[in-house]
């Protein structure tokens, strides 16, 4: 998990990011919290292009997730859950010799999470977004 990083809504690159052992209850996973109050989306997509075989979550206030067996999801509360997925990053700059730029990353996946939705793991996919649906709403 995350325990500490630039909080600012753009990362830089050089800025030490901070990581230690969670919980041990999830595997490939970097987990932040308290992401909407203190704006820290920067931060998980700089673990994330950092660590682009892991899922990035970030878990906000009043809010939690809930993983079963299969490695799928769901979340409660009244925040929401950020999932980052770099797995088809194209190109970042996070390895660039200068320092205090601005990190670019292409090809990043972010998939937003709100009360009831679910995500499945293993592949990497929101499993439900009900009634919310892009094709019902034309």
């Amino acid at each position: 998990m995350l325990v500490s990083g630039p909080g600012s809504a753009s990362y830089r690159v050089g800025q030490d990011l901070s990581m230690a052992p969670g919980l041990g209850l999830m595997r490939d996973a970097i987990i932040d919290q308290h992401f909407a109050e203190r704006r820290r989306l920067g931060r998980l997509l700089g673990a994330v292009a950092q660590n682009p075989r892991l899922l990035g979550i970030e878990i906000d206030e009043d809010t939690a997730i809930v993983v079963d067996r299969k490695r799928q999801c769901e979340v409660l509360g009244s925040g929401a859950v950020d999932i980052v997925d770099g797995r088809d990053v194209t190109c970042t700059n996070i390895s660039e010799e200068q320092t205090d730029g601005t990190m670019s990353i292409f090809d990043v996946r972010l998939h937003v999470l709100s009360q009831g939705d679910g995500f499945d793991i293993a592949t990497h996919r929101p499993t439900s977004c009900p009634a919310k649906s892009i094709g019902r709403h034309r």
